[in-house]
């Protein structure tokens, strides 16, 4: 049995396609891109890119530039 967030009853309620991603039943999709991109296009929208890859900074002004650019303290 998968894990839920505590968001799962509301993503079921909005017809998302659920799919297991490490170990929690996590929403993919919604209605289709179109619908989707236009939502954000219009309204707000959030993507959590953070697990997609590695990105690698270096130079002297490297901390400074992370710093500012980042949510979280470095």
């Amino acid at each position: 049995m998968l894990n839920e967030t505590s968001l799962h009853k509301q993503h079921k309620e909005l017809g998302a396609k659920l799919v297991d991603f490490a170990g929690y039943s996590m929403p993919v999709w919604y209605k289709s891109a179109k619908d989707e991109h236009l939502a954000v296009r219009n309204g707000a929208g959030i993507f959590d890119i953070s697990h997609m890859g590695m990105v690698v900074f270096n130079g002297a002004n490297a901390f400074d530039f992370l710093q500012r650019v980042c949510t979280n303290d470095i």
